[in-house]
């Protein structure tokens, strides 16, 4: 009896041994060709993300910006080195563009009636024009109570006129026994009757021409066949392409500083303008400052618009030029540029900018000689999440 319990004690002991061994046995799994596929397709999907987006453009938690060469190529960005150097200062000013007075023109009707085209037709807009060429008519209009008291009275000087020619005949038929002085007095009054009918005569069907005041092109037409214009109103205005006025306000106080010259940018171009001074009389509490260029080539300006000028002083400053394209603002609102300080880096980096001129701006703060700046594509950049 005591042997069989014995037996039975070391058997119940191994089992027990045996399934420690197993619970503390690590997993094992099928090898390579014995699995289900399932443990595998999932391993691919989850490693096909962190690869994507390790290739992908994305924000660092630096706040830099990571993107990759293929990207840069497909957004077109170009970096450019900054350079340090001196400047001239610059004022910027609120400008419009005004008609030249010595090379332009307006058109304008001095009594008002029906436009009446020219036998050559009505000039279009664009078109060139010399000096004293016609441009069209105007019909003076007149009520129908003016014009029946006009037709009465030249009815009636008419009559006048008759009876005057009558008696310088009869008068020129004794003049031999008249005195001097009686040939003389009804010829006057012949001579002063005739230029009265002349001029009523004329004044009921006159006809006002107009003609450019100066070789250039047509800036803009009012002109249309029919149509009736008040007194002084503007038909045509003519311009010289090659000349452009621009006037800017100087609401600064005080008297303007003598420029040396200035800029306006108009697309992708920038025109150097010249000084001409400043108005003697406020205007708007404002003072008025003349700029000119008169050697424009393809560049058109356009009476009236309005555009910035860059003023330039005679006193320099120091900065790094760049294009306005690449100044960006932040979360912050805050004006930035990008600088590229690895292959495929960005750096956000805030910036203090002047005006320069109407393609770039003048950073005084926040870069360094030679930073690559990005010059194109700093907008899809700032983009990147």
């Amino acid at each position: 009896m005591k042997h069989v319990i014995s037996r039975s004690f070391v058997f119940t002991g191994a089992l027990a041994l045996l399934a420690l061994n197993f619970s503390n046995h690590p997993a094992a799994w099928a090898g390579p060709g014995h699995d289900h596929g399932e443990e595998h397709d999932n391993a691919q999907a989850q490693a096909a993300p962190a690869a994507a987006v390790g290739n992908s453009p994305r924000r660092l938690p630096t706040g830099e910006v990571f993107l990759p060469k293929p990207a840069q190529r497909q957004l077109k960005v170009r970096t450019t080195p900054a350079v340090l150097q001196a400047h001239a200062k610059v004022i910027e000013l609120n400008g419009k563009v005004v008609v030249d007075p010595q090379t332009g023109g307006l058109v304008q009707t001095t009594t008002g009636g029906r436009f009446e085209a020219p036998p050559k037709g009505i000039p279009h807009i664009g078109q060139k024009v010399t000096k004293g060429e016609l441009l069209g008519y105007v019909l003076a209009s007149h009520g129908t109570l003016e014009r029946s008291a006009q037709q009465a009275e030249l009815a009636q000087l008419k009559s006048q006129l008759t009876l005057a020619e009558s008696r310088l005949q009869r008068v020129q038929q004794l003049q031999d026994t008249l005195p001097r002085k009686e040939l003389d007095s009804a010829s006057a009054e012949v001579q002063g009757l005739k230029g009265q009918v002349a001029a009523l005569a004329n004044g009921i069907g006159a006809k006002e021409t107009l003609r450019a005041p100066a070789s250039g092109v047509v800036a803009s037409s009012q002109a249309i066949s029919g149509k009736v214009f008040e007194a002084g109103a503007l038909a045509f205005e003519v311009l010289d392409p090659s000349v452009v006025r621009i006037d800017a306000t100087w609401a600064s106080g005080g008297v303007p500083p003598a420029f040396s010259g200035a800029t306006v940018g108009l697309g992708d171009q920038t025109i150097a303008l010249r000084f001409l001074g400043a108005a003697g009389s406020v205007r708007d509490q404002s003072l008025t400052l003349s700029f000119e260029n008169r050697h424009l080539d393809q560049t058109r300006f356009f009476t009236g618009q309005l555009l910035k000028v860059y003023a330039e002083l005679a006193e320099q400053t120091e900065g790094i030029a760049i294009p306005r394209s690449a100044v960006v603002k932040n979360a912050a609102n805050q004006t930035m540029v990008w600088v590229k300080t690895e292959p495929e880096t960005f750096e956000p980096r805030v910036v203090v900018t002047e005006p320069l001129d109407g393609q770039r701006v003048l950073v005084k703060s926040g870069l360094k000689a030679y930073d690559r700046v990005v010059t194109q594509g700093a907008t899809l950049i700032n983009q990147v999440r």
